[in-house]
């Protein structure tokens, strides 16, 4: 690449920055039993990153190479990557009366 060219892979905040530069960072899969007995997997902060599997395991493992994916597209892309979420996980109850 010649100097002055864009390499795709402009970084605008310290998160993308360090994450291109190969620190970790940890996402929230949202993982839902489908009524084939499948389970759905997505991440909330990077919904491009969903895949499916039979066991929780195996949608993690699929959903993981799906969130690498899309990470590495967005950096080619020169996209900021979403924060991690703070998530809290709890029922909800609906009563019709």
């Amino acid at each position: 690449m010649r100097s002055g060219e864009d390499d795709g892979m402009s970084v605008n905040d310290p998160l993308t920055a360090r994450v291109a530069a190969g620190e970790s960072v940890t996402y929230t899969a949202v993982f839902t039993p489908g009524e084939d007995r499948w389970i759905c997997a997505q991440v909330a902060e990077v919904p491009e990153a969903i895949s499916q599997d039979r066991t929780i395991d195996e949608a993690n493992a699929n959903v993981t190479e799906a969130l690498e994916g899309a990470i590495a597209w967005r950096l080619a892309e020169g996209e900021s990557l979403p924060p991690p979420a703070q998530v809290t996980v709890g029922p909800v109850t609906v009563t019709r009366g």
